[in-house]
């Protein structure tokens, strides 16, 4: 599906989401620290926490 935003690869999709504002002021001094921006700070957390999950965790339903 090709993407109409120009600003959006074709590999990526927007998403918009609220979150708890101190925990989006933590997130962005982490990125401060990692040299990332936030939202790529936010994909870095969940792209971590999916590695730590086992096959195990991703089948089931909780």
């Amino acid at each position: 599906m090709k993407n109409r935003d120009p600003f959006t690869r074709d590999d990526q999709t927007r998403f918009t989401m609220r979150i708890n504002s101190d925990l989006l002021e933590k997130i962005k001094v982490e990125a401060e620290k990692s040299k990332r921006s936030t939202a790529k700070q936010i994909e870095f957390i969940l792209e971590q926490y999916m590695e730590g999950l086992s096959a195990n965790d991703l089948g089931s339903t909780k």
